[in-house]
């Protein structure tokens, strides 16, 4: 079946109303940009020639989805949706079986839907619409007796902006007729533009069966604007956290928690109130994620309790069962099984064993003003509080830091190692140094 049906995704236009030098298309929800969530549900529904119109903005398109197989198709002037397809015709237009007409900012439609769609169209011309309580702005679905057709909402008179059946802008159906069809389209009056929705007054006139399928408006939605690119945000969240509560995990007060798409969380886990999970997490079961946390690009294994107020950064792992408390940041590290690092400390660039302590305020001072330098601390180290370790720099296992010390040199396994002036006591000297 999908052998047989192409889909072309229009992606060309220019996307003013998004207010940004971005193109449309690219921005994102979910930590992914609004092409690459259709793309991704093309490929996941079991489609294998994807083609794509791209505008002026192709090159910034075409490096953002590299990782996809798909053959472009440039449309030199913006002059409407039926333009737009008609661009494909020299690549597609003998292809005698099914095509998919799709939009590039349409990134909320599952791919379960983009199957239905395909399985319901056979010889005949599925057009997908919904059913909204607010249609302003969409082509109403017009069905008299037989005769379906499609008014544009700026068209629209008054007893027809009542209808609540809305065009999504979607159509499957035999591809050499939908190309045959555009011939006979012309350029409206009122946009200066060749509109897609006219299609359907010619197949109505050359009798080709039309199927209405609707699917509910939230998979639907278009995104023109930074609003409604917000609104769609919201929905794709909470699509992505009813998934994981289904899945058994724990969401405190879900509507202030952020979820990239492509996070993996295991059973039991509980994130509490105000976390922000970003790209390429991976909490494994009986992990606690306490509130206030940022994280990304991180791996953090079974029992682990992150926070509150810790930010994990990219290329981390964690142990099982790591402690990180309050006010720690960590980045490129790897943490061993069973070792604390609960209060205000930085730790980057390094690796720490197993049943380590990093007292407060501890850091590592891995940068020297040209190079990242790695800090190696082994297994059963013992790091008192406020210590800077300057990279460089190995701790060996079972070794012991004294607080408040700056460790330049190498510690020794077993080793004791303490850096710090020595204290002076002057009697009486209160005065000497304070008014009172």
């Amino acid at each position: 079946m999908k052998n047989n049906t192409k889909v072309l995704i229009l992606a060309a236009g220019k996307g003013t109303r998004m207010k940004s030098a971005k193109p449309k298309v690219l921005h994102e929800l979910g930590g992914k940009s609004m092409i690459m969530h259709i793309l991704d549900n093309c490929v996941l529904s079991g489609l294998k020639d994807i083609y794509i119109v791209l505008g002026e903005d192709k090159g910034q398109i075409l490096n953002s989805i590299k990782n996809i197989k798909v053959k472009v198709i440039y449309q030199k002037k913006q002059l409407g949706t039926a333009d737009a397809i008609s661009s494909a015709k020299e690549y597609i237009g003998k292809f005698s079986g099914k095509l998919l007409i799709l939009y590039g900012d349409m990134p909320l439609i599952k791919k379960e839907t983009i199957k239905k769609i395909i399985k319901k169209t056979n010889n005949s011309f599925s057009l997908v619409g919904f059913v909204s309580k607010n249609p302003k702005g969409y082509g109403r679905i017009i069905k008299e007796n037989s005769q379906i057709a499609v008014i544009e909402d700026k068209n629209a008179s008054k007893e027809i902006k009542k209808i609540n059946l809305c065009y999504s802008g979607i159509l499957c159906g035999p591809s050499k007729e939908i190309f045959k069809s555009l011939n006979k389209i012309k350029k409206d009056k009122n946009t200066g533009e060749y509109l897609f929705t006219n299609i359907f007054n010619y197949l109505h006139y050359v009798e080709k069966p039309i199927n209405i399928l609707t699917f509910p408006e939230n998979e639907l939605l278009g995104v023109n604007n930074i609003k409604q690119l917000s609104h769609a945000d919201k929905l794709l969240q909470k699509r992505i956290k009813l998934n994981h509560l289904k899945n058994g995990v724990t969401l405190l007060c879900p509507d202030s928690i952020y979820i990239y798409f492509n996070a993996k969380i295991g059973k039991d886990v509980v994130i509490e109130p105000n976390v922000f999970l970003g790209n390429n997490v991976v909490l494994k079961s009986n992990v606690r994620v306490k509130s206030n946390s940022y994280i990304e690009d991180t791996y953090i294994n079974s029992f682990c309790e992150v926070g509150p107020t810790c930010r994990i950064r990219s290329n981390t792992q964690l142990g099982k069962n790591v402690k990180i408390g309050n006010f720690v940041e960590i980045k490129n590290s790897k943490i061993g099984n069973n070792t604390k690092i609960n209060h205000l400390s930085y730790i980057g660039d390094s690796i720490i064993g197993t049943k380590a302590n990093i007292g407060a305020g501890t850091i590592t001072c891995n940068y020297d003003g040209r190079n990242k330098n790695k800090t190696i601390i082994g297994n059963n180290v013992f790091i008192g509080s406020n210590c800077s370790l300057i990279a460089p720099i190995k701790i060996g296992d079972k070794s012991f830091v004294a607080a408040g010390s700056t460790i330049s040199s190498n510690v020794n396994k077993n080793d004791f190692s303490i850096a710090r002036a020595k204290q002076q006591i002057i009697k009486g000297g209160r005065n000497r140094f304070l008014k009172v």
